[in-house]
């Protein structure tokens, strides 16, 4: 994997304003990833089923093609019987930003930074950090938000310290887990949050950003999250490598993991999207084996949003699912915590490759 694999580096801890700056200064991004974001997996209480991903990317270098800063909104809802969730539904959903013709120039995204809070904004969507909240505002792509959000774990930095971060750039991001409240406005409704579960990352690459397209071979990777009231739980597989990283979020701290062989997804059933064509999973078996104990979960989609991923050499298909699930974990004295969750998957693979 190359430098593919300085990716790959866990570990856990407080989050810093610090890692929330821009990081650019005094750094070499002759080749940059700079993303901030928020991933929304609630339940409104007018029923609906809610997965929402609101992003701000600042992109340069070969493997973007384009250098930009960008926006994206990313939503799928609805009211789903039991029924319903037993199998994948075609519904319609909220896509814009990844298109190239969605691209803003650089410099168009305005970070603002002070000694007690950053905000990113670009093309309507405003984030703002101030410890111990963070708030997401603002219209795109016709998905106007209000949200507040509040951490539940620590950060899991799946990806470098922030601290390791050198003059020639380097890779730092985290992760956490968090719950949110406010409200999502799309297609003349409003949609009320309450105690939501909400995912926050933060991902800084500089100098050199590995190539998506050889890292995404195969079966790619999944980013997956549980969320349940008795612990939540997130991991990264890649099928080149192979890779793994995961963290289980219980009894009061991190599980940190790292390597195929103590995590994997096993995708365990398919289904024929009728808009693509294509046969995609929708129904995985994921493991973990932490110093803590053993998680087990099944993650069941029943509705998606996708898009396509112009990267240097190809393209990559991202496929973003609405999920239940149901999870165990078995710590080491032999006690078993059995969670009814919500989910949340993201299934990147590279589509098409110039070899």
């Amino acid at each position: 994997m190359g430098k593919v694999t300085e990716i790959y580096k866990t570990s856990a801890g407080p989050v810093k304003l610090d890692y929330e700056r821009n990081n650019q200064e005094g750094r070499d991004s002759k080749e940059l990833f700079n993303d901030y974001g928020f991933v929304v997996r609630a339940k409104a209480k007018t029923g609906e089923d809610i997965h929402l991903w609101m992003f701000i990317y600042k992109l340069k270098g070969p493997e973007a093609v384009i250098d930009a800063d960008l926006t994206q909104t990313l939503m799928v809802y609805g009211k789903f019987t039991d029924e319903e969730k037993q199998h994948m539904t075609d519904r319609p959903f909220v896509n814009k930003g990844q298109n190239i013709d969605d691209y803003y120039k650089p410099g168009t995204c305005s970070i603002e930074e002070s000694t007690d809070h950053v905000q990113w904004s670009n093309a309507g969507r405003v984030f703002t950090c101030k410890m111990p909240e963070w708030h997401a505002g603002g219209e795109h792509a016709g998905v106007k938000v209000d949200l507040t959000f509040k951490q539940r774990s620590d950060a899991f930095f799946h990806a470098g310290r922030f601290e390791d971060l050198r003059q020639d750039g380097g890779v730092a991001g985290y992760i956490f887990h968090g719950r949110v409240n406010g409200t999502i406005q799309v297609h003349g409704k409003t949609l009320e949050i309450e105690e939501g579960h909400a995912i926050h990352e933060r991902i800084f690459m500089g100098g050199h950003v590995p190539r998506r397209m050889d890292y995404m071979m195969k079966r790619g990777e999944n980013w997956v999250h549980g969320f349940g009231e008795e612990f939540s739980w997130y991991g990264l597989t890649a099928d080149v490598g192979p890779a793994s990283t995961f963290m289980v979020n219980i009894d009061g701290g991190l599980a940190v993991v790292k390597g195929a062989d103590k995590a994997w997804v096993e995708e365990t059933e398919r289904w024929l999207d009728p808009k693509t064509n294509q046969l995609n999973p929708r129904k995985w078996k994921i493991w973990a084996i932490t110093d803590k104990g053993r998680l087990d979960a099944i993650v069941t989609g029943y509705s998606r949003a996708y898009y396509t991923w112009t990267r240097m050499g190809g393209s990559l298909v991202v496929h973003q699912y609405l999920c239940d699930a149901e999870a165990t974990f078995t710590r080491t004295d032999g006690s078993v915590v059995t969670s009814k969750q919500v989910a949340s998957l993201e299934y990147m693979r590279t589509f098409y490759r110039e070899d």
